[in-house]
């Protein structure tokens, strides 16, 4: 039988994919290795069937939750690039005031670019407001900036999630008025890696904001 062991090094190297292409707990390897499944929690062994998974777990179990901590602290103090803007690719300012979001694409453009006259493929000035990046025209009405917004929050936009939980904290765009619902497209927003949502309900918990304070 295939006995699994890892030292520091082969930790430091699981996201290379330096796995043994081998099932950890029958030894056997299939034809295409790309049959053979990561532990999903700690991504450092393989296997071939679920029931393999299930014998080897008793072996596993401690490693497994050692590297898994391991993974969750790397992806959490993970440096994170600033982003530019695809506009005019400067570095979009920290100030919430110095970008704007654009529902119809789901950029966030600086500014600057946000209110700088737009030009066709002539060099033209384009009268009707249009987005800089897309040459989508502005929406018409708030209900038109709604519908955008829930369109790209359908689609898994974490930007558009946090906005639209915002709305219903505030009562805008004739959202009613619900702290609850905040909270709940904050987290959504927060899962899929949005930092300004994280500190959203920092800040809700902080000064008891639609829940308990904490």
């Amino acid at each position: 039988m295939y006995k699994h062991s890892m030292s520091t090094a082969d930790s430091a190297n699981n996201n290379k994919d330096d796995i043994p292409d081998v099932c950890a707990n029958c030894g056997k390897g299939e034809e295409s290795t790309s049959d053979l499944k990561k532990c999903a929690a700690c991504l450092s062994v393989k296997y071939c069937c679920r029931d393999c998974q299930i014998a080897h777990r008793p072996q596993h179990k401690k490693e497994c939750k050692r590297r898994a901590a391991e993974l969750h602290e790397e992806a959490l103090f993970k440096e994170v690039e600033p982003e530019d803007c695809p506009v005019c690719i400067v570095r979009l300012p920290l100030l919430e005031t110095g970008s704007t979001y654009m529902s119809c694409c789901g950029k966030v453009i600086c500014s600057g670019c946000a209110y700088a006259p737009v030009y066709d493929d002539k060099g033209n000035r384009i009268r009707e407001r249009t987005c800089p990046f897309c040459r989508t025209p502005a929406p018409a009405s708030d209900e038109e900036t709604v519908n955008r917004l829930k369109k790209r929050a359908d689609g898994g936009d974490a930007e558009s999630i946090c906005m639209m939980g915002c709305y219903y904290g505030n009562g805008h765009y004739g959202f009613p008025q619900d702290y609850s619902k905040t909270l709940e497209l904050w987290r959504r927003a927060a899962e899929l890696g949005h930092a300004e949502a994280c500190s959203k309900i920092g800040s809700a918990y902080y000064h008891g904001k639609g829940v308990e304070r904490d």
